[in-house]
């Protein structure tokens, strides 16, 4: 009995490398097009939903796993909704602009469901900061959207006031050229954060707050309380 158990997971094992042989990233891939040939692969092998589940989590990795591990268990636990919650997240891209208070500091934050994490410039870091603080340690390269890679010089805790919300956030302090503050799917998957970017809205812990969208995204601007200058060229992290 115990022979045929090994057997039974070393053949499915083999069946489902051959048919999915890619892991997921959400990067460089259509969801449409690897969850269909993950479906082939499901029918060939004839999987039930509690394996397609298990697969299918198996191969998510990169931002498709940081997508994943933010969904409710409802939808871990349904076939159809998962499919249909990676789709959301995943198609959405976009970037807009919302109004945040950090420290003392009026500032708007860029929203970009496409970057894994929150990035602070190093130089907006230090006029918040008024001159620098205390960072924390942070393991690991983190790349551009362009594919190069960002000097880091640490974690930084702080607190980012969205009207009478008051919420945690992590940024990594980077020294880049940008002076965007962005808002990754870390700080979103944390706090349920769902952003409508053609409705140019943000709802954050219920609260529902004004997006602003730059144009060349996909919504047009809304006209409301921007810096002098406007906000910069969106930029990404992954």
């Amino acid at each position: 009995k115990l022979c045929f158990v090994i057997f039974f997971f070393f053949y499915v094992s083999v069946k489902f490398f051959f048919y999915v042989s890619e892991t997921f990233t959400g990067v460089g891939r259509e969801w449409s097009d690897w969850s269909e040939q993950f479906d082939l692969a499901a029918d060939v092998n004839n999987w039930d939903e509690p394996l397609k589940l298990k697969f299918m989590s198996l191969l998510l990795s990169g931002r498709a796993r940081d997508i994943y591990s933010g969904l409710s268990a409802e939808a871990k636990g349904n076939y159809v909704l998962l499919k249909a919650a990676m789709a959301h997240y995943l198609n959405q891209g976009g970037s807009g602009y919302i109004g945040a208070k950090i420290g003392a500091s009026d500032s708007l934050l860029l929203v970009d469901s496409g970057a894994t994490l929150s990035v602070i410039p190093k130089q907006r870091w230090l006029e918040i900061t008024k001159g620098g603080t205390e960072l924390s340690g942070h393991h690991g390269d983190v790349s551009a959207v362009n594919g190069g890679l960002m000097g880091i010089l640490g974690k930084w805790q702080t607190v980012c006031q969205f009207d009478s919300l008051a919420l945690i956030a992590e940024f990594l302090v980077a020294d880049v050229p940008s002076q965007d503050i962005l808002l990754g799917f870390d700080f979103l998957s944390k706090y349920g954060v769902i952003v409508d970017f053609g409705k140019k809205e943000c709802r954050i812990m219920g609260k529902m707050f004004p997006l602003i969208v730059p144009v060349g995204c996909k919504a047009e601007p809304l006209g409301m309380g921007e810096d002098e200058d406007g906000p910069n060229e969106p930029w990404s992290v992954d």
